[in-house]
């Protein structure tokens, strides 16, 4: 059901648009995510009771908590919407938007000597899936307004977004070479992810062809990805995205008209 959101979401937008006589737009790009690093804190178990449990609290042996650096890297997402606009004067224009928006972005913890190693490594050493953070979410910018230059505008607003899919992990497995059982793990402390994120967006827009524009622009998220339940301040504090995008915004009101 959660698939069908975006969907049925999306085509409001040229339903009301063609009612209306608005303008209306698709915008569709590619992002990078930055987050800045930050300090992790890590949960190290050596050995479990139950086989095959993998929690913390199924430590056999008290577990360690230790601090460690972890460093981010971004990586490419995408975005796409569909705006919909009204003049107000031949400069001003306001308009709302709907679409997907996608954070993506990596990290690596460096562990110094531990009970279970001796020497310092990364996680990323003992799995390459770790760091690797996608979120994917149903995003609006519900008032959005433009300042018109001839062929350049600039355009800003607030930005809210609804968690639809995400994929990270909280914990990396240590498991014995020749039986393949988990003889221990490093759990980080680091909550669920935010059903909510919300921020502010600034982008700016040249005409390059008829109905057609380039657009570079920034949002940032006020708020953490991460929920402060059982995350580590240090963490929740870092947390809050920057996102740059990079795309196109093709204006086609004219053939639903």
């Amino acid at each position: 059901m959660k698939s069908l959101l975006p969907l049925f979401a999306l085509a409001l937008i040229p339903a009301i648009a063609a009612a209306q006589k608005i303008d209306l737009k698709v915008n569709a790009g590619a992002n990078i995510s930055i987050l800045p690093n930050f300090n992790n804190q890590i949960i190290i178990v050596n050995g479990f009771t139950i086989p095959g449990v993998i929690s913390v609290a199924n430590a056999a042996n008290p577990p360690m908590a230790t601090t460690a650096t972890s460093k981010t890297k971004q990586q490419v997402g995408f975005n796409f919407e569909v705006e919909a606009g009204r003049k107000l004067t031949d400069r001003w224009k306001i308009s709302l938007s709907l679409g997907v928006n996608q954070i993506r972005y990596d990290y690596d913890t460096h562990i110094y000597q531990s009970i279970i190693y001796k020497n310092d490594f990364d996680l990323s050493e003992l799995t390459t899936k770790y760091g690797d953070s996608k979120f994917t979410y149903l995003t609006s910018r519900p008032l959005n307004v433009s300042l018109t230059f001839d062929r350049f505008s600039l355009q800003a607003g607030p930005i809210v977004n609804y968690l639809i899919g995400k994929k990270y992990s909280n914990y990396v497995v240590v498991s014995n070479v020749d039986t393949r059982e988990a003889i221990g793990a490093f759990f980080e402390s680091k909550g669920d992810v935010q059903k909510f994120l919300y921020g502010i967006h600034l982008n700016a827009r040249m005409a390059v062809a008829k109905n057609l524009e380039i657009m570079l622009g920034s949002q940032y998220f006020l708020n953490s990805l991460y929920k402060k339940e059982t995350t580590y301040k240090p963490v929740y504090d870092k947390s809050k995205a920057l996102q740059i995008q990079l795309g196109l915004s093709y204006n086609f009101a004219a053939f639903i008209r």
